[in-house]
């Protein structure tokens, strides 16, 4: 296992964003946008369909924040998500 996750994403517009070498084990894979509201910390990642697989990829994520700073904790599960 590498020490990053194969990243795949499906972007507004429906076209596919991926990144690192493609792996079955060691993956994050979903909605472009909700990616962006986890490591912006407006969502838990638990409130998404963003699906996480690998000690590497459950790791990364549980740290990922895309601005500088010590780590911040993300909202509580539920605080921020309405269900439809």
């Amino acid at each position: 296992m590498g020490d990053f996750p194969y990243v795949k994403l499906t972007a507004p517009s429906g076209e596919v964003w991926e990144w690192n070498d493609p792996s079955t084990t060691n993956f994050v894979e979903g909605s472009a946008t909700e990616f962006c509201q986890v490591v912006t910390q407006t969502r838990n990642i638990a409130d998404t369909r963003l699906r996480v697989v690998g000690e590497t990829a459950k790791r990364w994520m549980a740290i990922a924040q895309c601005f500088a700073g010590p780590p911040e904790e993300p909202p509580a599960a539920g605080s921020r998500y309405v269900k439809h």
